[in-house]
């Protein structure tokens, strides 16, 4: 039987925040140290050379959401790729991704993947290779040691993990991003990836009085995410801040953030939105959205001292479709992969 990693039917995970609030009986360390360790088991000794590394490595920190290929066409990313896996051995690593998302966040991450078939339409196979299995996994260190992370990545897609054990230290950087944000034609015409976390935006900059928008609109697009890096650019703290926002604002500010917990297993969602409540320090929002421009490409940011959300739409689409190209990534400050240094 032919693999296809899109088979799998995912039910997106309602949003309750106050459920958050509620003790939960998800393990995701243990489910990942147990999915990692038998990944690591199935593979042949030549494939373990791909895929495992030390925890040491620099190859941990040296991430893309970009196609890495060379002239000939040949994927350069680190890893081994679900192409070069059995059926079996591809199945075990989409379990680890999963074990790295809730059942929306899987969903999503797997229409990113099956996205690559479309951009493959689009360009007429030109260009770079579009492969749904060209998405790569790594280990780094041994599952379940002191000390120990995993990655799944490729085109807009790059998921990090490190843990403790069995304990979730860092959950990032985290990448999800979509070309095409809205499939403008074919027989997906209408399959929407992403739009969530702009309409939301949107939706909380409508609401901003002049004097907010005054604070929040940015002359110039905020940058790009920063890939291959341990730690972010981190954006000045300008914008409108949270404790400037009003009662009804904030609740649509809260739901933006908690868009890209959405993505992870409820529990280190929980955990992550209880950290940021319980921090009293003010989290600023700031957006650019170019006006002359056909489509009204925008970013925004969302920072505090201790993470940062990214987003860009500015970019068209495969099919030139101006400002439908998502990039969209939550960064922790100072350092990701649990750096402190």
């Amino acid at each position: 039987m032919k693999f296809s990693p899109f088979a799998a039917v995912l039910a997106p995970l309602a949003f309750l925040a106050v459920a958050w609030l509620a003790p939960v009986e998800d393990r995701p360390g243990t489910a990942m140290t147990t999915a990692a360790k038998e990944f690591a088991a199935c593979l042949e000794d030549g494939q373990k050379k791909q895929a495992l590394f030390g925890f040491d490595s620099p190859k941990r920190t040296n991430w893309h959401f970009v196609p890495l290929q060379d002239d000939k066409r040949q994927p350069t990313r680190e890893g081994i790729r679900l192409e070069l896996l059995t059926e079996n051995q591809r199945e075990k690593a989409l379990v680890l991704m999963r074990t790295g998302t809730s059942s929306e966040g899987a969903k999503t991450a797997e229409t990113i993947m099956g996205l690559e078939t479309v951009l493959h339409q689009m360009e007429g196979g030109k260009g770079n290779v579009r492969n749904p299995n060209w998405y790569f996994v790594s280990i780094y260190g041994e599952p379940g040691a002191d000390r120990w992370g995993w990655r799944f990545e490729g085109h807009h897609l790059s998921l990090n993990y490190t843990l403790q054990g069995d304990q979730v230290v860092s959950v990032t950087p985290s990448v999800f991003a979509s070309n095409p944000v809205e499939i403008r034609s074919g027989p997906r015409k209408g399959q929407k990836t992403l739009a969530e976390v702009q309409d939301l935006a949107l939706e909380l900059i409508t609401s901003l009085t002049p004097g907010q928008k005054e604070q929040a609109n940015q002359t110039k697009a905020h940058p790009e995410v920063e890939a291959k890096t341990s730690g972010p650019v981190q954006s000045p703290m300008v914008g409108v801040s949270s404790n400037q926002l009003s009662e009804t604002q904030k609740p649509l500010f809260n739901k933006l953030i908690q868009v890209y917990l959405r993505r992870y297993p409820q529990s280190i969602a929980g955990k992550e939105w209880k950290r940021i409540e319980k921090n009293p320090d003010p989290i600023y929002f700031s957006y650019f959205r170019d006006e002359k421009k056909p489509g009204t490409p925008m970013t925004y940011r969302i920072a505090r001292t201790d993470f940062q959300i990214e987003f860009l739409n500015m970019q068209a689409d495969a099919e030139g479709n101006p400002a439908n190209h998502i990039h969209s990534a939550l960064r922790t400050l100072p350092k990701d992969f649990g750096l402190t240094k």
